[in-house]
């Protein structure tokens, strides 16, 4: 038996598809094209996930510019893998087309970016907006996909949303084989491969039961947000509502005895669960600084859509509350920003449930952290410039810390060299002590490479 879940599945079709459609558009839009070729490299004496450790990429991007009025915006990227499909992927962020009704009011319809809540943006947690998770120690986000509608005030801002479509996070592909997960992607959390039955600890062959494409995507949602004051100086306030699905699809398992072969056999299914979403903004701009409060709650449905034979997930409701400030002067930038998240407690039900194991799936990534970023951008002369980007992530509730560290340097209009590099410390992970970061504690990664704009 072979299961994938490869990044050109069906969901990613059904958006590229709509991209292709859409394609003749492409002369209302600036495009920027821009291809890389890069080495990824694992650097961890401890990394064991995969037998190879490095891994060499061929990507291009199209991006459209931000500010251009063009009834057409993208930003599309993609990689190939040299001999690792299992890496390949696919992030197709923003692609949808505007149009102004008149000069206060635009419709826009596609995928769509917006700064919905300021915590969710600033932490990149999926919470509002889907994620893109190829590698999920540097998360990026995506745009909602559906009808926009936005009034732009002198003192205020409207906008409101409706999709009968969902697309959920892209996480890293996986590949079960013979029942076994394989070890193809350094990303993929595998599940255990033994587990506990009938007091029995046994081997486990993997069935995961993949739901009809229209029963994921099909889904209804809608959102509005409100924000008033000046948005470039002073005091700038926003709230905003959102009703769906969670983009993490709610994971569930039952799992049987093989007498023949003395191994465990454990179905997987996913299932799509809805939650409501409140959110609220404060922030004050003055000159290169700016400081804020954002906070988030969040409503899981409890309702799970599973029956009884099922082990599934249940979700509590959480508040998430962030403080921040910024300083931005000359070619330097500085960001330090706190989090707290209370409540959103995950715990399993069901007759293979166990209160001293790990559930199976995270709601979030932590429960408090500290993060400090530090950007800078410099002018080298004629058309060279670096560009850095370095943050440091600390939790000493989850007891980890990651380093960041991004770096482009433009040596004329058209050729860069690129490098990234993420380093991980972590305490192992308990029922007291969740968190994503861990999991990945051995995967210190290096990565270098050069980029051609044309």
């Amino acid at each position: 038996m072979m299961v994938k879940k490869r990044p050109f599945g069906p969901i990613s079709r059904l958006i590229l598809a709509l991209a292709v459609a859409m394609c003749p558009l492409s002369v209302f839009a600036q495009v920027r094209t821009e291809m890389k070729v890069f080495s990824d490299s694992f650097i961890s004496p401890d990394f064991e996930a995969t037998q190879k450790t490095s891994y060499q990429f061929i990507g291009a991007q199209l991006k459209t510019d931000s500010l251009a009025q063009t009834p057409l915006k993208m930003n599309i990227y993609g990689g190939v893998a040299v001999g690792a499909p299992l890496l390949n992927y696919l992030n197709i962020s923003e692609f949808y087309v505007q149009t102004h009704q008149n000069q206060d009011e635009t419709f826009f319809i596609g995928r769509k970016m917006s700064q919905w809540n300021e915590l969710d943006a600033r932490w990149d947690l999926g919470v509002w907006e889907p994620l893109f998770k190829w590698n999920p120690l540097s998360p990026e986000r995506q745009g909602l996909t559906g009808l926009f509608w936005q009034t732009d005030k002198p003192r205020y801002s409207l906008m409101l949303f409706a999709s009968p479509f969902f697309v959920p996070d892209q996480g890293p592909s996986f590949e079960i084989e013979n029942g076994s997960f394989v070890k193809g992607n350094p990303w993929f959390r595998r599940p255990p491969e033994s587990i506990r039955i009938w007091s029995q600890a046994t081997q486990i062959d993997y069935r995961f039961q993949r739901p009809e494409e229209s029963q994921i995507v099909l889904q209804n949602s809608f959102g509005g947000r409100l924000a008033f004051g000046d948005a470039k100086e002073g005091l700038r306030g926003q709230v905003s509502y959102s009703y769906k699905p969670m983009n993490q699809l709610s994971l569930g398992y039952q799992g049987s005895l093989d007498m023949g072969q003395l191994k465990g056999v454990v179905d997987l299914q996913p299932q799509v669960i809805y939650h409501s979403l409140a959110g609220a903004d404060l922030t004050y701009k003055r000159n290169s600084f700016t400081v804020g409060v954002s906070g988030m709650w969040d409503r899981p449905m409890k309702e799970s859509g599973f029956t009884d034979e099922w082990t599934y997930s249940i979700f509590s409701d959480a508040i998430l509350v962030s403080p921040f400030i910024e300083l931005r002067k000359g070619a330097w930038g500085f960001s330090l920003q706190h989090l707290d998240i209370f409540g959103g407690k995950i715990t399993e039900k069901g007759e293979l449930a166990d209160p001293a194991r790990v559930p199976l799936m995270s709601r979030y990534p932590y429960q408090q952290a500290d993060q400090l970023s530090v950007l800078t951008n410099f002018s080298l002369g004629k058309s060279r410039r670096l560009q850095t980007k370095v943050s440091y992530l600390y939790s000493a509730k989850n007891e980890f810390e990651l380093i960041r560290m991004q770096a482009r340097l433009r040596i004329s209009a058209m050729w860069s060299f690129i490098t990234e590099a993420q380093l991980v410390k972590a305490e192992p992970l308990d029922v007291e002590n969740q968190n994503d970061i861990a999991q990945f504690v051995n995967n210190d990664r290096m990565m270098i490479g050069a980029a051609y704009v044309f």
